[in-house]
């Protein structure tokens, strides 16, 4: 069973998710600093749950929330790099679709929990897809745009709850790499948006 110290890597996740959804807001990436505020919160519940020494009984209620929450929050993240797209702004009512879309993987979240593992993998899908296609200088840059959207999809086939690693090392490795994917969206959008946006 896990132990009170996974409310240390935990607490990198809720760290990194308060100053990146702080920043992002100051930008108007509402649905991006919300959904990474979920995220943040999930992993509260997490500190919360192992500082406290709550493990078993506060098991059921943290994987729910991260699970369903973690879809929603991946939705909301992916649906600001789609509305910040030129090709959906091209498209008439392409916004409004997007919306659509965030709501109705809302839903289904919330009414099938089963779903909510393929909807985060197709929403960070979409993600990574989307970053790949925002203008930059060089090839190069497109994909280490791309890369960093991916670090999350490597984290969750590799590391989370890896047969090579120790249980403790993989969970704690996981929460970390989550903390740098949030800190990575920050140079995303920054690249996404105007330089001055995040120069200071």
């Amino acid at each position: 069973m896990p132990g009170p110290h996974y409310a240390i890597s935990e607490a990198f996740i809720v760290l990194a998710a308060i100053w990146c959804a702080a920043r992002l807001s100051r930008s108007a990436y509402w649905l991006a600093a919300l959904g990474i505020a979920v995220f943040g919160f999930a992993a509260a519940i997490g500190v919360y749950r192992f500082g406290s020494n709550q493990i078993a009984e506060l098991a059921s209620f943290h994987k729910y929330f991260s699970q369903i929450g973690g879809s929603i929050a991946m939705a909301f993240v992916s649906a600001q790099l789609l509305l910040e797209e030129p090709l959906v702004n091209r498209v008439r009512f392409g916004k409004w679709v997007v919306l659509l879309a965030v709501f109705v993987s809302a839903v289904l979240a919330l009414a099938v929990p089963p779903f909510t593992t393929p909807l985060f993998i197709s929403w960070l899908f979409a993600a990574i897809i989307t970053a790949a296609l925002i203008p930059a200088s060089s090839v190069i840059r497109r994909v280490s745009l791309a890369a960093i959207v991916s670090i999350f999809l490597i984290n969750l086939l590799l590391i989370r709850q890896s047969p090579h690693l120790d249980p403790d090392i993989s969970w704690h490795l996981f929460h970390v790499l989550v903390a740098i994917w949030l800190l990575g969206m920050i140079y995303v959008f920054g690249y996404r948006g105007s330089d001055e946006e995040f120069a200071h």
